[in-house]
């Protein structure tokens, strides 16, 4: 390859302040840096490697601001299933093993990149494991291990106990993650602390993992008002919601990002805002899951720095624009409160919260989130020449509302060629299942895992006959 390579597309779609769009736009990249962006007859091409795209648009990397990657052991498993969380993944959990964990983060990772994801923010077990498989990727991650000093288990069945040893040992699991892997592959690779959520940390073991945060200048990765459950205890049990309690435990600030907050109460988003908390929004998982998102006309009212997520099961980030926009609309569009100037939420912001904004959530808006001269050269390519996305006028419009990751056919991260021609580049992706399917089967298998519990039956008229 050429020491500079230009790619020309349809449409550019920098996501930049101006949030332009370019027609028969090109990007020069040296290295692993945007060197010139433009119209193509703009462009210096001399002596470049020339990539031409014409029906194609091009926008920055998507970047992923929460992930379970391994979590895929549970596609199918949870969907429709009364007390899925508590009853059935949080059991089934321990039975991943380093092996599995690997497995499963390849095929996770493997989703990502396909649907034009370059960056992911990821917390769970072995996470020693989740950086390997990031490496082997290519993908640009912040990967935290699962900290925690409850019996996960437990709390299904209506226990609640703490060892505070056991947290003990996940953070200095944490510590060695940081040690092995921060600033690995090249930079790609950064390390947070894990810190599970408000109910399931004691107040002791988080000012444990505070204190390491801030030994290693490292951001905190959490879970904050994720469930009913976690609410009702934080509350009876220390009088107020999930995030002041954080706050009054020295958790929340600029280099945290707090994920969900379905549950926040007016309180809690103004601890968020008076500690600048930053906020992981995953509006296709929580609205699946439990059919609300959350306070979130406070939270972008209140000037908060929110970005998008997948959490796990289904990881196609297109899938989670068109849940943020149209479960919020459903929320709030019938609202007579809303202004003229309030909007409910546009294709522009959803593309914006999947790109710039989780950048700015995740602390690398420097870097990546726009096409912008002197960033990373993260760039995603996908193929507008088909039906379900002709003719195409807008392309933001059409990519947000009707695309989906199989029409991602190019992905770049730092200059490279990470997915060609909807393959990724040095990974044979039949494998990859394969040994997924092959580790989730065995713990599926686990006589200990609720996996082999029947799903719900149909309740719709004749489904028994």
């Amino acid at each position: 390859m050429a020491d500079r390579l230009v790619i020309e597309a349809g449409h550019v779609v920098t996501v930049d302040p101006a949030f332009r769009v370019i027609r028969n736009g090109a990007v020069a990249i040296e290295r692993d840096r945007i060197v010139a962006l433009g119209p193509a007859d703009e462009i210096d091409q001399r002596d470049a490697d020339v990539r031409r795209f014409p029906r194609h648009v091009a926008i920055p990397g998507l970047v992923n601001g929460h992930t379970h990657v391994a979590g895929s052991l549970f596609r199918g498993l949870l969907e429709d299933r009364p007390d899925a969380f508590y009853g059935y993944a949080l059991p089934m959990e321990p039975a991943m093993d380093p092996e599995a964990i690997y497995a499963l983060s390849m095929v996770g990772i493997s989703e990502l990149l396909l649907s034009g994801c370059t960056v992911m923010n990821d917390m769970f077990h072995h996470a020693a494991e989740t950086a390997r498989a990031a490496r082997d990727t290519g993908i640009r991650a912040q990967i935290a291990h699962k900290v925690f000093d409850a019996d996960l288990p437990g709390i299904g069945k209506g226990r609640r106990e703490f060892r505070f040893s056991d947290g003990i040992e996940r953070l200095e699991e944490n510590v060695r993650l940081h040690a092995a892997w921060h600033g690995a592959a090249d930079g790609r690779i950064a390390v947070r602390f894990g810190l599970h959520a408000a109910d399931t940390c004691s107040p002791a073991l988080m000012a444990e993992i505070v204190n390491e945060a801030g030994r290693h200048r490292a951001g905190i990765h959490t879970h904050v008002a994720q469930s009913p459950v976690e609410h009702a205890f934080i509350t009876e049990t220390y009088g107020c919601g999930s995030a002041v309690h954080l706050e009054h435990n020295g958790v929340l600030g600029p280099d945290t990002v707090a994920a969900h907050l379905i549950w926040a109460d007016g309180p809690d988003v103004a601890a968020l805002a008076r500690t600048d908390t930053h906020v992981a929004h995953c509006p296709a998982c929580v609205t699946k899951a439990v059919g609300a998102i959350g306070p979130y006309r406070d939270i972008y009212a209140a000037g908060i720095t929110v970005g998008w997520g997948t959490d796990w099961i289904t990881m196609d980030p297109w899938d989670a624009m068109r849940f943020g926009i149209v479960g919020y609309r459903m929320a709030y569009g019938d609202d007579q409160l809303l202004t003229a100037d309030e909007t409910l939420l546009s294709a522009n912001e959803a593309l914006w919260r999947f790109t710039l904004g989780s950048a700015r959530m995740l602390g690398m808006a420097d870097d990546v989130g726009s096409l912008e001269v002197g960033k990373k050269a993260d760039l995603t390519l996908i193929d507008v020449d088909q039906p379900h996305l002709a003719p195409l006028y807008d392309p933001v419009s059409a990519l947000v509302y009707n695309a989906s990751g199989r029409d991602v056919t190019h992905v770049l991260i730092d200059g490279e060629l990470v997915v060609e021609d909807r393959r990724i580049t040095g990974i044979d992706t039949s494998v990859v299942v394969a040994e997924a399917q092959r580790v989730a089967e065995k713990i599926w298998a686990t006589a200990s895992t609720p996996a082999a519990m029947p799903l719900p039956r149909p309740s719709f008229a004749g489904a028994g006959s």
